[in-house]
This record gives C-alpha cells, structure tokens and sequence, in this order.
C-alpha cells in the first residue's frame, strides 16, 4: 500500500491487510441512488452514470442497502491486487482508458479495463469515497494541517484530472459535506462472514 514515488501523504510505500470482502463492480449509479433518494435529480439518459453524492449521503444509502464504504486499504487493494500495479489495469497509462464521454455508461469509454479483481472504473471516472479519516500512514513523518478527522480520504482520480491522480496509491482529501469542486462518488463493499 501507498508509494515512495507520489505525494509525500502517500509514504512510505508499505506492507497493510484487510480482511475478506466483496466489492461492487461498478460505483452506485444514478438510478440506484435515486432509488434511495427520492429528491435526488440527475440529467435524462445518465441513470447509469456514477451517483455524485457526500460522504454522508454514500454512508446512508450504504448502510440502506446492507454494505458500506470501504476503508482506504480495501479500496486500494482492489484496485491494486497483489502484483503492486502503478494503475487499476496494469503499469501502462493509455488516454483510451480515461476519455470522458457522456454517451458511455458506466464500465464502457471510462476506465475500460478492470481491475485485478473485476472492479471498472477505479481511476478517471469519478473519485470514490473510503470509509477513511484523512490520516498519516504508519511511519509516515510528513505533517500536513489537512491531518485528523477533518477530511475523509478519496481515491481514483475523475476524468479531468491528471495522470498521478489515476495511480492506484494516490489519495486526495475532502470535506464530508462539501464536495462542490469534486464530482465525487462511491464503490460499496460487504463483509464475508
């Protein structure tokens, strides 16, 4: 988990298990969500695009449907696998895999490939909520103000951003309710009793 070659936030690159759990294959769509959310409005013809919602609003459709957000480490080794991969597809970045287009749903132009373990669109559709305080990683001695229980921790990078914001270890920081600069969505997981 993390890497020595990203933000200093994302150091030091190191050893971290989860338990068992399944992960949904796709982020929660706008229909799915709109199910939950009555109130909640999304343009004709993108029901099966990612929901953009905060992390409060994830939390609570989550919990109504049995699961939950998952923790920085669940989300990562997702997209990760086990081999260490710098993307969710492998150590190559191609354009084709990110390029934005309205008349693709989601697992189609965004993100083509899938990750090790099935997931599409871990990087360059939407960025994904983890259930995570934004926190320094285990011998990590960069201090950032950004630090604590301000700030939930986001991964995959959306469409308009940069390459780095793709990779698989970077993490980036948000406000639970304030998420106006960020088209922000989520992945949910269940617990393998």
């Amino acid at each position: 988990m993390g890497s020595n070659i990203d933000d200093p936030d994302s150091s030091p690159q190191h050893i971290a298990e989860t338990g068992a759990f399944f992960i949904d294959q796709y982020e929660v769509s706008n229909a799915e969500y709109a199910l939950f959310d009555t109130d909640y409005a999304y343009a004709e013809g993108d029901g099966d695009r990612a929901a953009l919602v905060n992390w409060e609003e994830a939390t609570a459709y989550a919990k109504s449907v049995g699961k939950r957000l998952p923790t920085e480490k669940e989300w990562e080794k997702a997209a990760r696998g086990t081999d260490g991969r710098m993307l969710p597809w492998g150590d190559f970045y191609d354009d084709s895999f990110v390029i934005y287009s309205k008349k693709e749903t989601r697992g189609q132009s965004i993100a083509k490939p899938a990750s090790p373990y099935g997931c599409y669109d871990m990087a360059g559709s939407v960025w994904e909520w983890t259930a995570d305080w934004y926190r320094q990683y285990p011998g990590n001695t960069h201090e950032m103000e950004q630090y604590g229980e301000k700030y939930k921790v986001i991964r995959g990078g959306s469409t308009f951003n940069n390459f780095a914001c793709f990779t698989t270890f970077h993490r980036y920081y948000v406000h639970p309710t304030d998420t106006r600069a960020y088209p922000i969505g989520m992945r949910l997981v269940k617990d393998i009793e």
